[in-house]
């Protein structure tokens, strides 16, 4: 069986999938990382991690968020002392931040080496193309047929 064949029923299988989908008016909670950067699809309690390197003392900081109630929730900041003062959190450990997001950006040119964790997948932002100089992160309902086609693109790159 050539690749072109199992490319052509890929295309196919998302192409009855996607009218499927489209007709029943099913639409997943997507991660969306950038514009034209991948879409990962989230369920409620799935955690997502912003890892990068703190600009000011150098050490590594880990955002730790929850999907809930289609929101990101920010439960948890690890890094050392000086940055979580920095960074307006007086306690380390479990559950020493709540913040309550839609979205939030990264800008493209950041120095901190970004990297967005969802699952097993981890992403560095530095390889998703920005939108007017900074990366977007946020949580979309889109149509699945969108989603698919959006994930076809993902394939053919």
């Amino acid at each position: 069986m050539s690749r072109l064949s199992a490319r052509a029923r890929r295309i196919a299988t998302f192409a009855v999938l996607g009218v499927a989908c489209l007709v029943a008016g099913i639409r997943p909670q997507v991660l969306e990382i950038g514009r034209a950067g991948p879409h990962v699809w989230v369920r409620e309690g799935d955690l997502v991690s912003l890892h990068y390197i703190q600009s000011m003392y150098g050490v590594p900081v880990e955002e730790r968020l929850r999907v809930e109630a289609g929101r990101l929730v920010l439960f948890q900041v690890v890094s050392s002392e000086a940055a979580l003062e920095y960074l307006g959190i007086e306690t380390r450990g479990p559950h020493n931040a709540s913040r309550t997001l839609q979205e939030f950006s990264v800008p493209a040119d950041s120095v901190g080496n970004h990297v967005l964790c969802v699952g097993d997948r981890c992403i560095p932002l530095a390889a998703v193309p920005a939108d007017e100089g900074r990366i977007l992160i946020r949580l979309a309902r889109p149509p699945l047929c969108t989603y698919l086609i959006h994930q076809l693109r993902e394939l053919w790159r």
